[in-house]
């Protein structure tokens, strides 16, 4: 059967931030009930907040921003899945190691990776706990799947919190180096292999020369 779900979470105060830093305020200007002709609200975010993407601009001045793409760059018609939540993790980072990609697509243009740490979402094991991806791994998928644009996990950030110096490496080998955009925080609790993903769009909140961007991630699936 075909349907479309969100592969995204909805943005909310609850929801943790990188480092458990700033989050999302949302707040009431104007109020039917109290007396106001509509409803209105105000949002404050970080660009990297909730699911999010990241552009290369994010880790280089002299990167590609938000204004560098159109829109058929955010739809993705050969998407592939990788369940690697049983595997063993050394110091927080997923490596080439960990990756099966003999029955994936050499066409695969963006790759869903499940680390299961959607079921942490509400706790502190997901934010300083959280696996990260390793430099070489950038380089390791480029060569492998060479029409890859942008991966996709359900963890905090590219950068595993405990290993930061790491991940801004990481960050750069994926944006700059092999032109792989991120999304991270991405909610899979939903996905798993019996689901076949037939389009993917991931929908950033458009501004000037963005960094990155809170985005809405609708998959059309067969299960």
């Amino acid at each position: 059967m075909l349907k479309h779900i969100f592969l995204s979470y909805q943005l909310s105060e609850n929801l943790s931030g990188y480092a458990n830093g700033e989050r999302i305020k949302i707040s009431k200007t104007n109020s039917i009930a109290g007396g106001d002709s509509s409803n209105n609200t105000r949002l404050e975010l970080p660009t990297h907040f909730g699911t999010h993407i990241d552009f290369p601009y994010h880790f280089s001045e002299s990167g590609k921003n938000g204004d560098s793409y159109v829109a058929a760059d955010f739809i993705f018609t050969e998407v592939e899945f990788l369940d690697i939540s049983n595997k063993k993790i050394n110091d927080f980072l997923v490596t080439p190691h960990h990756m099966e990609l003999e029955n994936l697509s050499e066409n695969c243009q963006f790759l869903i990776l499940k680390t299961g740490f959607s079921e942490k979402r509400h706790s502190d094991d997901y934010w300083n706990a959280n696996w990260g991806l390793s430099p070489e791994l950038a380089r390791f998928l480029k060569n492998n799947l060479p029409k890859l644009r942008a991966i996709g996990f359900d963890s905090m950030s590219l950068s595993a919190f405990k290993q930061r110096p790491i991940g801004r490496i990481a960050h750069k080998e994926f944006l700059v180096k092999n032109d792989i955009l991120i999304v991270e925080d991405m909610d899979l609790s939903a996905v798993n292999e019996h689901v076949t993903i037939k389009r993917l769009t991931v929908a950033p909140l458009r501004f000037a020369k963005a960094d990155g961007a809170p985005v809405t991630i609708i998959a059309e699936i067969y299960e």
